[in-house]
């Protein structure tokens, strides 16, 4: 058990919770989320925990989407203990379990689509890589295109996804296509043209019915590449195309732009002035910071969690007062 581990289970039963949350009452949490699934599934949150979830920030916090935390902060008024959810990538269990949740229970929500996803042009290659995986019946070692290593796909399937999502994430995205079908082809599994019905998105008038509800939408890019991979010409083209997209079919003029994957070295200083000349004003990183709002190029976010523990900890400032080295 770690040190924090053990604060949080001596302290919680005697108030540990509140005390936190009046401690980090100035620093505001922007959660994020991805899936929600009205059953346990691996990467997915239940709709009933989420329920559980959106009903203590009701509770204990004061809700706001993404672009009303931004204009707080420009004019000075951020209120204490705000906290902010989003949704990345789109998909179309966002619109069946989640925007209802949010609805009923009052909760504000930015949701960041990747727009070619939207579109109906293509499907994510995360999930491109998981289905060949999980449907194929090949059995005994793979080498594909590019990796040094060879997997054994049926003996631990959940560890040859994330081999390959963690060599994709390096690599170009010619380079990354060239792999995902030799995947199916290496996997003998047909690659189906759009996305299965578990790995579907939105479409266009599911989104634009949410945001005359009240949805802030902002950009994940075209087609959720990493961008630190990409020439400048296909950089700005994501950029630009998705930001084009968002205007014609929304009526909306995207603001907040959120990277692909989010990490650090997913982007650098190039990436933010390609963000900048096609029209953003801010953009949303994948990890927590103690000053999430100090970079507007790179605003701090935690991941959301079924871990109840971790959850609470995130969101009642546990994580922010124990973390002391966290940037």
């Amino acid at each position: 058990m770690t040190v924090n581990q053990l604060i949080y289970k001596v302290s919680r039963p005697i108030g540990g919770l509140r005390l936190a949350r009046f401690l980090a009452r100035k620093h505001p949490r922007i959660l994020m989320y991805h899936r929600i699934s009205p059953h346990d599934e691996p990467g997915k949150i239940h709709v009933d925990q989420f329920r559980d979830q959106m009903r203590m920030i009701k509770r204990d916090f004061h809700p706001m989407n993404l672009t009303q935390l931004i204009e707080a902060h420009h004019s000075g008024t951020v209120p204490d203990h705000a906290v902010v959810v989003t949704f990345d990538d789109g998909y179309a269990d966002f619109a069946e379990y989640a925007f209802p949740v949010l609805k009923e229970e009052g909760i504000p929500v930015t949701l960041f689509i990747t727009t070619g996803f939207v579109n109906h042009d293509l499907w994510l290659w995360p999930d491109q890589v998981r289905y060949a995986i999980d449907k194929t019946a090949r059995k005994g070692p793979v080498t594909l295109t590019g990796m040094d290593t060879s997997l054994d796909i049926s003996s631990d399937r959940n560890q040859a996804w994330n081999a390959i999502a963690d060599h994709c994430l390096t690599i170009p995205n010619d380079q990354k296509e060239t792999l995902i079908a030799n995947l199916f082809e290496q996997l003998d599994v047909a690659r189906p043209a759009g996305p299965p019905p578990e790995y579907e998105g939105l479409n266009w008038l599911q989104v634009k019915s949410m945001v005359e509800e009240g949805l802030d939408i902002g950009s994940h890019s075209y087609s959720h590449p990493i961008l630190t991979k990409l020439r400048q010409d296909a950089l700005t083209t994501e950029l630009e195309l998705s930001r084009q997209l968002i205007r014609e079919k929304l009526g909306v003029d995207a603001q907040v732009f959120c990277y692909p994957n989010g990490q650090p070295i997913d982007f650098n200083s190039e990436v933010k002035s390609a963000i900048q000349a096609a029209g953003y004003q801010v953009a949303v990183a994948a990890f927590p910071s103690r000053h999430p709002l100090a970079d507007p190029w790179a605003i701090n976010r935690y991941p959301a969690n079924k871990l109840w523990d971790l959850f609470e900890k995130n969101l009642y400032g546990m994580t922010y007062l124990n973390n002391r080295n966290m940037a």
